[in-house]
């Protein structure tokens, strides 16, 4: 559980990942603002978002 627990941290502090669901979340709510957007479509770039970091994460 530990281990489970110290991953998260380190996913939940890195700066690329900070800044990526920075920028995302940003761009989501100007969108919300502006432009009808469907929940799913938001929903699937957030998700989209943390999938790409995961594989980062763990690959590079």
């Amino acid at each position: 559980m530990k281990g489970i627990l110290n991953k998260i941290k380190i996913y939940l502090t890195d700066w690329k990942n900070l800044l990526t669901h920075s920028i995302v979340g940003i761009g989501i709510l100007l969108g919300g603002i502006f432009l009808p957007i469907h929940p799913h479509a938001r929903m699937t770039v957030v998700g989209s978002v943390v999938f790409i970091n995961v594989l980062r994460m763990k690959y590079i």
